[in-house]
């Protein structure tokens, strides 16, 4: 990864669409992207207002490639603080995939992925929570999440950061005065205020530091795993959550043989729910894979739900699978 060359990528997501992005960052931003568009007016992007939607044609030669809207942002004031073009095509794979080809033929190199965002942080426009947080806003798959991350992205969390700092930077200040110059005519500050400043601190610190792991959780999601026996109603219960019959259901024990994933949103909290294959003995292949990966899959689960046949006796099945959750 080089920082003073120029790149360029498709910066919406693959497949059909109204619109597709292709963005240019770097230093010949400008000259690749006037060398390829021409616009309606018959004038140059740098004749136009920076950050105005110029209409026209990328063309390669003679060939027209597509219809395109082409914006400019001088650096400093764009996404990388860098030249940046934005060239809107119509969405789809050939459109996007012709004009990004044209520009790397320029000698622009394909960027790296997330190197947009890390050219960001490098230059100083967004500081390393910021830069993180957006992928998080990216990938939110509740309001909740994304009102978190969208938060951390407008600089909150730096914002705590360097107010803690700040106020530790002072006690130790206070602190070093006192020894240092303790026979100079300087402002006292006394061993309990130092204290009881320095136990709030840390207390604050703290605070912070467990909301960590609420912000994964909204991140990531809590991986919840329902477990049981063969043709207890797991199959059931999960299609019940998700409001659709994502799972089959018979009457057949071991229908389920394969770990299935799905994520719900419940109250604001993403939960990405595992149904499993029946736990039991079994002399089947294909069943027995099955139930190996429900093992797995409860091993490493942040909650676990175990469906109980209430119509039958709890049997020793029960109590083993019962045993090896109970943490």
């Amino acid at each position: 990864m080089f920082i003073d060359d120029t790149i360029a990528a498709i910066a919406t997501a693959p497949g059909e669409g109204g619109i597709g992005i292709v963005r240019i960052s770097g230093e010949k931003s400008l000259e690749v992207a006037q060398s390829i568009f021409k616009s309606k007016s018959g004038k140059m992007i740098k004749d136009y207002n920076t950050r105005t939607l110029i209409y026209g044609k990328i063309v390669d030669g003679e060939k027209v490639i597509d219809e395109v809207l082409v914006a400019y942002m001088k650096g400093p004031n764009s996404y990388t603080a860098e030249d940046v073009i934005e060239i809107n095509c119509h969405g789809g794979f050939i459109s996007v995939k012709k004009i990004l080809e044209l520009i790397l033929s320029k000698g622009v190199r394909i960027a790296d992925a997330g190197e947009f965002t890390k050219r960001a942080f490098l230059n100083g426009r967004i500081d390393l929570s910021q830069a993180e947080a957006i992928i998080d806003v990216i990938k939110s798959k509740t309001d909740m999440a994304h009102e978190v991350a969208q938060n951390q992205l407008e600089g909150s969390l730096a914002k705590k950061i360097k107010d803690l700092r700040m106020n530790v930077t002072e006690v130790l200040a206070h602190l070093e005065v006192s020894i240092d110059f303790a026979e100079e005519d300087v402002e006292e500050i006394t061993y309990q205020t130092l204290e009881e400043k320095a136990h709030e601190l840390r207390n604050e610190i703290k605070k912070l530091y467990d909301t960590a792991e609420s912000g994964k959780i909204l991140r990531d999601g809590l991986k919840t795993v329902i477990v049981g026996k063969p043709n207890v109603g797991k199959s059931s219960l999960l299609n019940s959550i998700l409001g659709e019959n994502r799972a089959i259901v018979t009457d057949i024990a071991g229908t389920t043989r394969d770990v299935i994933e799905e994520f719900v949103n419940i109250k604001g909290i993403p939960l990405k729910i595992v149904d499993t294959a029946g736990i039991r003995e079994t002399e089947d292949i294909v069943e027995k894979i099955g139930v190996e990966k429900s093992r797995e899959s409860f091993s490493t689960a942040d909650l676990v739900i175990m469906v109980l046949d209430a119509s039958r006796k709890l049997s020793e099945e029960d109590m083993e699978i019962l045993e090896s959750i109970k943490n």
